[in-house]
């Protein structure tokens, strides 16, 4: 008699054998979701981010170099251009533009059609403006915003810079591991079928490359 062996069914005890492995060991585990965590703040940045400007880079030069936690209020300013609203996937790759410039402000007022704001410029430097009402976002148009990790030289929030610099780093690190397993498994291969002197010659070469650490 001749039993026919189910695939699908050695496949999943495989796959719940490995799984069973995997949940005994808590750093596994815990790198696994710190992997899993970056791949999703990747994938998903710039709908994660406070700045989900294209890499993050609205830059608001009055509020430069805050330490973290700073809080701070904008005018929010129509631009002169019309800026089209992209769709979900393009967002999803490149961020959307600012349809507003982002005016800091200390206090504001609604008088008639026009708002009068007090502008800050730096730690006790206001300026007084008046803006048409047709000029500023609507209904609303004064949104608070709290920098976490503070904001750089530029004035551009430091924690949605991290969140979209993590699909930067994820694949520096993919492109690396693909180079190099692209040159191992082809050198590998060269030294496996030639052998000899062709086999000598490339792991001479990989004995170089090891004991250099930076490359």
């Amino acid at each position: 008699m001749t039993t026919v062996s189910n695939p699908s069914r050695h496949s999943y005890s495989f796959t719940r054998t490995l799984w069973n492995r995997l949940k005994k060991n808590g750093g596994a585990l815990f790198g696994l979701f710190i992997i899993s965590l970056a791949i999703l703040v990747a994938v998903f940045g710039y709908f994660i981010a406070t700045d989900p400007t294209p890499n993050s880079d609205r830059q608001i030069v009055e509020v430069q170099a805050k330490k973290p936690g700073f809080r701070q209020l904008f005018l929010m300013v129509k631009k002169e251009k019309t800026v089209e609203r992209p769709g979900f996937f393009h967002r999803l790759l490149f961020g959307v533009e600012d349809a507003y410039r982002f005016i800091p402000i200390s206090t504001y007022i609604q008088k008639n059609d026009s708002v009068i704001v007090q502008k800050y410029i730096d730690e006790g430097v206001e300026e007084r403006i008046s803006i048409p009402l047709s000029g500023v976002a609507r209904p609303h148009y004064v949104a608070s915003q709290t920098f976490w990790l503070g904001t750089d030289r530029f004035g551009r929030d430091i924690l949605s810079r991290l969140i979209i610099g993590t699909r930067v780093s994820l694949a520096v690190g993919f492109i690396t591991v693909l180079i190099s397993l692209t040159i191992g498994v082809l050198l590998g291969s060269l030294a496996g079928y030639f052998r000899g002197r062709t086999d000598n010659l490339i792991m001479w070469f990989i004995n170089v490359i090891w004991s250099i650490p930076t490359l």
